[in-house]
C-alpha cells in the first residue's frame, strides 16, 4: 500500500510503516530526516565525530541506526555499541572487545607492542569473528593494560563509523560505584584519545536518552567531549509529521483524513516520532478502521496517565543532587500553560530559604534550567519557560498534581 506526500512542491513516494513503539525503527520504517542525514553524512566524510545533541525521546538510536546503514552502503565498516545494560567496567570492555572484533576493527596481532600490553593481550589473544570472549579483570594495572592494547590494536587506516549509544546510561550506573568518578574519568578520556589518534579514519557517534554533555558538565569533565562536533535533531517538520501519521495509517489499514491529522498534531503540537507514534497506538486500540474526534480526544486522554510516559519521570534520578529542583520546577509549570519568568521561579525556589543562600539558588536554578531545557522537558520562549510538550504536561499534571 502506497502513498504520496508533497513537499515543497516535491513528490515524494511513503511506503506503509509499521509502528513501532520503544525501540529504534530501521530499514522501511525509518522515516523523513532527509535534510539532518545529507547533514551528518557530510560531517562524518569531513573526518568529524558527532555528539547526538537531541531532546530524550527524539529518534536518536533510530537517527544513528540509519546513519550505520548509509556508510555500509559505502563500504564503510561500523559497529552498534549499546550500553544500555552494561552496569560494570567488566562489562563494558567485554563488549567493547566483543563488538570490535565482530566487526574486524581490532588487529589479530600485537607485534610491536610493549610487554605490559602484550600480556594483557593474552586474554583475548583467541579472538575470532563471531567468536565470544569472556573477561574477568580485577587488577587495575591489568585493566589498564587492556585498555591500552584496544587503542593500539584498533584499525584506524579504513573508514569506520562506531555509534556509542546510551554511554550516559552506563557512565551514570558507573559514578555511583566505588571510586565511580574516577572510573568514568579514566573511560572518558580513554575514549577521548582513540578520537586524537593521528591520520585515525574512524568516526564516532555517541548518542543516548541523557545528555552526555550536561553529564560532563555536572562532573566538570566537559574537555573530554570538547573535540566533538555536537549534531542537533529535533522533531520533525509539519509536512514530515503528517507524512509519518499517513504512513502509519497505511500500515494500519486505518483511515486517518487530513482534518483527524491536523486535530492530532493540534495536540501534539510537539512533533518527536515517539510522542506520534503513542498517541496513533492508542488510537488503533479504540478504532476499528474509521478515526473520529472523539476517539483522536479519548485516546489523548489515555495516555496521560500510561506507562508510555513514564521514563520521562524515571530518568531525572539521573540529574542526582538536582532531582528534587528540577521536580519542583516542572511541578510548577504544569500547573500554568502560560509559563513563568525565571525571577518567578527563582522567587518560589526561594520560599523558605535566608537570604546568604540566594547566589547558589540561583546558581542551582540556571542549571537546571539548562539541563531540562536541553534534555527536552521545558522550553524557553523570550524570558518565558514553558513546558515543551501539552502531552508531557498534561501527564506531569496528571500524575503529581492532580
Amino acid at each position: 500500500f502506497l502513498l504520496y506526500l508533497q513537499r515543497e512542491s516535491e513528490f515524494r513516494l511513503i511506503m506503509a510503516i509499521i509502528n513501532r513503539v520503544g525501540p529504534p525503527v530501521e530499514g522501511g520504517d525509518f522515516f523523513g530526516r532527509e535534510k539532518e542525514l545529507r547533514e551528518a553524512n557530510k560531517k562524518l566524510d569531513a573526518g568529524l565525530s558527532l555528539l547526538l545533541s537531541a531532546p530524550r525521546r527524539i529518534g536518536k538510536s533510530s537517527f544513528a541506526k540509519r546513519l550505520i546503514e548509509d556508510k555500509k552502503s559505502l563500504g564503510w565498516k561500523c559497529v552498534y555499541v549499546d550500553l544500555e545494560e552494561v552496569r560494570d567496567e567488566n562489562g563494558f570492555v567485554q563488549l567493547i572487545v566483543n563488538s570490535f572484533s565482530d566487526n574486524q576493527l581490532l588487529r589479530k596481532t600485537d607485534e610491536g607492542l610493549s610487554q605490559g600490553l602484550s600480556k594483557a593481550l593474552d586474554k583475548f589473544k583467541s579472538i575470532s569473528i563471531g567468536g565470544i570472549i569472556s573477561l574477568d579483570i580485577k587488577d587495575r594495572d591489568e585493566q589498564e593494560n587492556l585498555y591500552g592494547c584496544l587503542k593500539n590494536l584498533m584499525v584506524h587506516k579504513e573508514k569506520t563509523l562506531v555509534v556509542m549509544d546510551e554511554l550516559t546510561l552506563f557512565l551514570n550506573v558507573l559514578r555511583k560505584t566505588e571510586g565511580g568518578e574516577g572510573k568514568v574519568s579514566y573511560i572518558l578520556n580513554w575514549l577521548r584519545g582513540f578520537r586524537q589518534v593521528s591520520g585515525t579514519e574512524i568516526r564516532w557517534l555517541f548518542c543516548g536518552s541523557v545528555g552526555l554533555r550536561n553529564f560532563t558538565s555536572m562532573l566538570n569533565l566537559s574537555y573530554t567531549i570538547n573535540d566533538l562536533d555536537e549534531f542537533h535533531i529535533d522533531a520533525l517538520s509539519e509536512t514530515e509529521a503528517k507524512g509519518l501519521l499517513k504512513g502509519l495509517s497505511a500500515g494500519a489499514s486505518i483511515e486517518l483524513n487530513d482534518d483527524i491529522i491536523d486535530l492530532i498534531l493540534g495536540k501534539l503540537q510537539w512533533y518527536i516520532p515517539y510522542f506520534i507514534q503513542v498517541v496513533f497506538s492508542k488510537i488503533v486500540e479504540e478504532a476499528e478502521t474509521k478515526v473520529t474526534p472523539q476517539i483522536v480526544d479519548s485516546a489523548y486522554d489515555g495516555l496521560c496517565s500510561e506507562k508510555y510516559l513514564s521514563t520521562w519521570s524515571e530518568r531525572l534520578t539521573e540529574y542526582g543532587e538536582y532531582e528534587m529542583l528540577a521536580r519542583k520546577l516542572l511541578a510548577l509549570l504544569c500547573m500554568n500553560p502560560a509559563g513563568f519568568e525565571r525571577e518567578n521561579l527563582l522567587n518560589d525556589v526561594m520560599i523558605g530559604k535566608n537570604a546568604t543562600e540566594y547566589d547558589a539558588c540561583s546558581l542551582a536554578l540556571s542549571k537546571v534550567l539548562s539541563m531540562l531545557e536541553n534534555d527536552g522537558y521545558i522550553l524557553k520562549k523570550g524570558p518565558i519557560r514553558t513546558f515543551r510538550s501539552p502531552l508531557l504536561r498534561d501527564y506531569w499534571y496528571r500524575k503529581f498534581i492532580e
